[in-house]
């Protein structure tokens, strides 16, 4: 028997972002080994080649047809986005970036940083290397995103295997079930040593994508692993994270980070205190909010560790009002991390994260898919909400 999958009530609109390059593919069948060449287009004409970009990103929102009332879509305009979306129907959309006639490589730049600062979830692409280049130009490796296969060159591990396998990682996330975070490659050919004869794909960065590996589904298959063991494999891996990167990391309440905590050598962590550990060692014990701020003014890279509420799944605004509104927007919403055994999550019957913060404004902001850690270098994406009224 499997589990029912039912759309929560509180969870938010999902937003999601698509970028084209219109350009995607044509070098192929022009025999240009690639799209990056700056007269693509009119070679492509000359030879009589049509982009089939185009169709497939039709075959990704067609396949998503039946929860067009569960997401909006913020793209460019023209055959960056909005003339394909007008080609299948019924699917919300929003013109958030006006490119030029002939589009370019900044245009698919510009286009990404635009509808990620309008605010979406997961941002799709459709193209090939050239266009996860930009893109990951333009967006760096805190954006989920994930690439529609259109491209003559697709060496890069930011791709879905098919424009279907793309909506399917969509709908998986729209029927609220725990999809895998991870870091994927991001290369293309390396044109020096193209030129002398040789295939060699160039490592640029890596982009946060969402995996194809349903983890619900997979851990059910083969017994639910056990609790204590993966909250053990997230206090070390979490603990890792705070002695190597050289920030003011603001570790919040709860039992979670109690161990992490311990893992850090902090001693006797309270469940209910806030701890600031900075450069090895823990700077202030059991904070109240005025301290947290005072550490905050003074330091210009730090991070927020949460963690759930078991059963409640509430992150913010339920024992850890230490953390304020204008702490949190100190640190910076992307600065954000929130921490949660997969059980814990799958406890929560596939009910959104929530947030209460004392900001209506910043509740709102904190509204979306968030990559969740959940054990030693393990992450879904799961969505936070609003508080709901009773």
């Amino acid at each position: 028997m499997t589990d029912s999958i039912v759309q929560a009530p509180d969870f938010p609109v999902f937003r999601l972002g698509l970028v084209i390059n219109p350009l995607a593919g044509l070098g192929g069948a022009a025999g240009l080994k690639g799209s990056d060449h700056p007269d693509t287009a009119e070679i492509a004409r000359q030879r009589g080649v049509v982009s089939r970009v185009a169709e497939r990103v039709v075959q990704v929102f067609q396949a998503l047809a039946d929860k067009t009332s569960d997401f909006q879509v913020l793209t460019a305009s023209g055959t960056m986005g909005s003339h394909v979306l007008e080609q299948v129907g019924g699917v919300p959309f929003e013109s958030v970036y006006h490119p030029s006639e002939q589009t370019t490589a900044e245009d698919t730049c510009r286009a990404a940083r635009a509808i990620r600062d309008a605010g979406v979830d997961l941002i799709l692409f459709a193209g090939g290397d050239g266009t996860a280049r930009d893109i990951y130009r333009a967006l760096g490796d805190q954006t989920p995103v994930l690439g529609i296969p259109a491209g003559v060159k697709m060496h890069s591990g930011v791709f879905a295997v098919t424009p279907e396998a793309a909506a399917s990682v969509v709908h998986s996330l729209l029927s609220a079930r725990l999809v895998s975070a991870r870091p994927a490659e991001v290369r293309d050919i390396d044109e020096e040593a193209f030129a002398n004869g040789r295939v060699m794909a160039r490592y640029y960065g890596e982009m946060l994508v969402p995996d194809d590996q349903l983890l619900v589904q997979k851990v059910k298959c083969a017994g639910l692993p056990d609790d204590a063991l993966m909250l053990e494999e997230l206090a070390v891996y979490m603990a890792e994270l705070c002695e190597q990167e050289d920030a003011l990391w603001v570790l919040g309440p709860g039992g979670t980070l109690r161990e992490i905590k311990l893992h850090l050598g902090i001693e006797s962590p309270t469940l209910l205190g806030v701890d600031l550990w900075y450069r090895g060692e823990c700077v202030l014990h059991d904070a109240y909010e005025a301290q947290i701020f005072e550490w905050l003014e003074t330091c210009t890279n730090a991070r927020l560790v949460l963690s759930i509420i078991g059963g409640q799944g509430i992150v913010l605004g339920r024992g850890n009002q230490q953390i304020s509104p204008r702490v949190i927007e100190t640190i910076g919403l992307d600065k954000v991390q929130f921490v949660a055994t997969q059980e814990k999550l799958r406890a929560l019957n596939h009910r959104a994260l929530q947030v209460d913060s004392g900001s209506a404004e910043l509740d709102k902001r904190l509204q979306g898919y968030h990559r969740i850690i959940c054990g030693y270098e393990d992450a879904v994406l799961y969505p936070v909400g609003l508080v709901q009224a009773p």
